[in-house]
């Protein structure tokens, strides 16, 4: 590849490892990957990984006060790219892996470790740190440590597309077997410290078996085809300390929710105040065809939490719209409550996307409402509005309940 240092693993076909200007030994491979991370930055290159497994035995700690780590990259002044060949299809090695084995998670305590961020700051804005990640997968042995597999709190641009993070690899769980539910503070990605320059992407970008497999923040962040399966949380909002404002928007395009325990929570937005603490609300959410498989006996655990929440009731504000599958061989379904009874949501226009139009008194009647939902009622022959969905509340226009 043109402009960049190309690594092979110790698995990679012999034609590939003739390709590849290092080949990495299957043990402590942090170590090349890290020295060739180093050699872009002094050369102005960018990283290829050829299909292989990457096999990553430490994390460090790199002198610059962050986590430790296995992989980070410098603040050098540009975007730099790690690519990988292709994403990996189902197993080790046929695409560009990197495999966190039990010798690395072992030695992980409380205070946690990163595989990859970059270099730590003060703050994430405009400190010289643009990653572009595509086709990489990360694979940890099991979910019983407090681990990020990627780390971007410190990053001021970031650009993934096409990854996937697996918490279980070396666990007996998969489709229809979930695993144990993880262990605090092992978590898929964490975005953006806030404020971030231009803009946050992510294409193509699955978390399974965390216990939070996105930790979504930032601004100008856009989501799509992303997924969380089989976490605890699949997604939490401003859920980690930030140092930058956050009010501007997060859309989620076609993004999912599978077999999670709770449905995502919502927690910090808003600016820095100038004395140290924040003005709480207003961020904008947005969920386009956001989609939920919920069902207890595919799920960590095997018990249902928490519906959608706010920590802070009416601190979010924007629009949802989504269907809900409640079991194998089943349709989407009308009758899903999304948002938890105390208030949360309140600053959402929320839609099930089952739910019709204009219909009759007894369909409209026979499932769960959503806050603000419109309706012409044929029977009425007007529109209403649910103001208590609790109590399935309708009110026409004039404020008269129907």
């Amino acid at each position: 590849m043109i402009g960049a240092i190309t690594l092979a693993a110790f698995d990679s076909t012999n034609d590939l490892k003739a390709m590849a200007d290092m080949v990495c030994s299957g043990k402590n491979d942090e170590v090349t990957i890290q020295k060739a991370i180093h050699d872009c930055v002094s050369t102005g290159k960018n990283l290829y990984l050829l299909n292989g497994t990457y096999v990553i035995d430490a994390f460090y700690d790199v002198g610059d006060n962050g986590p430790r780590c296995a992989i980070y990259f410098p603040n050098c002044g540009r975007e730099i790219s790690m690519i990988g060949q292709n994403l990996s299809y189902d197993k080790k090695g046929d695409g560009a892996t990197f495999y966190v084995t039990p010798t690395a998670l072992d030695s992980v305590g409380e205070d946690g470790a990163d595989v990859i961020r970059t270099t730590w700051t003060d703050r994430g804005i405009c400190n010289g740190s643009c990653l572009r990640i595509e086709n990489i997968t990360i694979l940890l042995s099991h979910n019983q440590k407090p681990i990020r597999c990627i780390d971007l709190r410190r990053c001021d641009r970031p650009e993934l597309k096409n990854i996937k993070l697996n918490a279980f690899a070396d666990m007996k769980a998969g489709l229809g077997n979930p695993p144990p539910i993880a262990a605090k503070n092992c978590i898929g990605l964490t975005m953006t410290d806030g404020s971030n320059a231009c803009f946050s992407n992510y294409t193509n970008v699955y978390a399974t078996g965390f216990y939070e497999g996105f930790q979504v923040g930032g601004e100008h962040v856009v989501m799509i085809n992303c997924g969380a399966i089989m976490c605890y949380y699949g997604h939490t909002f401003g859920n980690y300390p930030l140092n930058c404002g956050a009010n501007h928007p997060i859309t989620m395009i076609n993004c999912m929710d599978e077999r999670n325990v709770n449905l995502p929570l919502f927690n910090d937005c808003g600016d820095d105040d100038g004395k140290g603490y924040r003005l709480h609300g207003q961020q904008e959410v947005t969920m386009i065809s956001f989609n939920i498989e919920r069902m207890a006996s595919q799920t960590p655990g095997g018990v249902l939490g928490d519906l959608m929440r706010e920590t802070r009731p009416g601190t979010f504000k924007g629009q949802i719209e989504f269907t809900a599958q409640p079991a194998w061989c089943h349709t989407n379904e009308n009758n899903f409550q999304l948002w938890e009874n105390d208030g949360s949501g309140c600053g959402f226009r929320t839609r099930n996307s089952c739910h019709k139009l204009v219909c009759d008194t007894a369909e409209r009647r026979s499932y769960y409402p959503m806050l603000g939902q419109q309706i012409f009622d044929t029977d009425l022959n007007r529109m209403v509005v649910c103001v208590d969905p609790t109590q399935k509340k309708w009110v026409d226009f004039n404020g008269n309940e129907v």
